[in-house]
């Protein structure tokens, strides 16, 4: 079986026979079909691997990340705040029920409905000027006197 297809613990077995001397190292590269080198930085890894394991620990749970934290944080947040509008909604029904039953015990005067501001739109009203024309054989001096736009004799005031 060559070194690439065997599990952590086969490779694990391989490095202590190396160790005990009980086989060749240079036959245990040949079985298995792995250089000195590979052999050597495993063996390594395994001597790392103790050390590590028998360090003295800090007593306790691991301490979460920050991420996973801030994420508990905004799941309880985000709750209260559910529970928080569903009291303002209980509140709100309760209120308009109150102005129901206002409403029916004075149904003279119905209470003012709430309405949304609206902007007022300026109206813009355009002055025009009133213009009667004569057409036809009056239009002379004498009948064009009596009309708006005519000279006249100043007695009429033209419209504007």
């Amino acid at each position: 079986m060559k070194w690439k297809e065997l599990s952590g613990e086969e490779r694990y077995r391989v490095v202590q026979m190396a160790r005990k001397g009980e086989v060749p190292i240079k036959e245990l590269c040949r079985t298995f079909g792995v250089s000195r080198q590979t052999l050597r930085a495993a063996m390594e890894k395994v001597d790392q691997a103790a050390m590590e394991a028998l360090n003295p620990k800090t007593p306790g749970r691991k301490e979460r990340p920050r991420e996973q934290v801030e994420l508990i944080s905004v799941k309880k947040e985000k709750a209260c705040l559910e529970k928080e509008l569903a009291l303002w909604k209980q509140k709100y029904e309760i209120a308009m029920t109150f102005v129901d039953l206002q409403r029916q015990a004075l149904p003279v005067e119905p209470l003012p409905v709430e309405e949304v501001p609206r902007k007022k739109k300026k109206l813009r009203r355009l002055k025009k000027r009133k213009i009667t024309r004569t057409s036809g054989p009056d239009r002379t001096a004498a009948g064009m006197a009596g009309t708006a736009d005519g000279g006249g004799d100043g007695s009429e005031t033209a419209e504007s």
